[in-house]
């Protein structure tokens, strides 16, 4: 069973997300917190086991970007979910820089939350569609000139590589892409694991990042 802390300056959500998922087996709801002081006392003073903690961003004083910041260097194995309204790409950036696992933008279905809480559990990410549409976005937009010579050039990226590359950020997976090149999808897995390993990327949103 995986233990969640939520934090959220609004009772009432923190209450909604209470209801929602207690009775869901494999989560177990370990403490909740209004502000970036209060979990910081309920979680590092007290020395609380925590798997997951879901936050929104705008709490009272620091931020949840300062929260995760912290926690992250007193309980390095904890996972964040973050839950906000807003995903501008500067806010993007930082979060992937504290390699945060999963975002739920907080208008979304309750059974979506539940999913990013699955997913991440299972050592898998979980990025909103809409997230998803902007990054695709981005990368229609810079697909060609500074990304062909600069993104190349810099991880050393072959031809089909950096096609390959252009397609996952686009939102396409092994198999779509497989179809789209007209090779086998072994073939465009192992382009994948070279992508990787020269990007030191695993995500869309880390090479997404990239192209800031």
């Amino acid at each position: 069973m995986s233990k969640l802390f939520i934090v959220d300056d609004h009772q009432m959500m923190i209450d909604g997300i209470v209801s929602f998922l207690k009775h869901e087996p494999h989560i177990e709801i370990v403490g909740v917190a209004n502000s970036y002081d209060d979990a910081i006392r309920k979680i590092v003073n007290s020395n609380l086991s925590v798997d997951i903690v879901l936050t929104d961003l705008n709490l009272q004083g620091k931020t949840g970007v300062d929260l995760i910041r912290t926690l992250k260097t007193h309980f390095p194995g904890i996972k964040y979910i973050v839950f906000t309204m807003y995903f501008e790409r500067s806010l993007i950036k930082e979060l992937m820089d504290l390699k945060v696992e999963g975002f739920v933008e907080k208008n979304a279905p309750q059974e979506e939350l539940k999913q990013a809480i699955i997913n991440v559990v299972n050592n898998h990410s979980h990025y909103p569609d809409d997230l998803m549409e902007r990054i695709k976005s981005y990368a229609t937009t810079h697909n060609e000139g500074s990304i062909k010579d600069a993104f190349a050039s810099r991880y050393k990226l072959s031809k089909r590589e950096l096609e390959i590359a252009l397609l996952v950020i686009d939102g396409m997976n092994t198999e779509q892409i497989a179809q789209q090149l007209q090779l086998s999808p072994a073939t465009v897995s192992t382009h994948r694991k070279n992508l990787n390993n020269k990007t030191n990327t695993s995500t869309p949103l880390e090479l997404y990042k990239l192209l800031q």
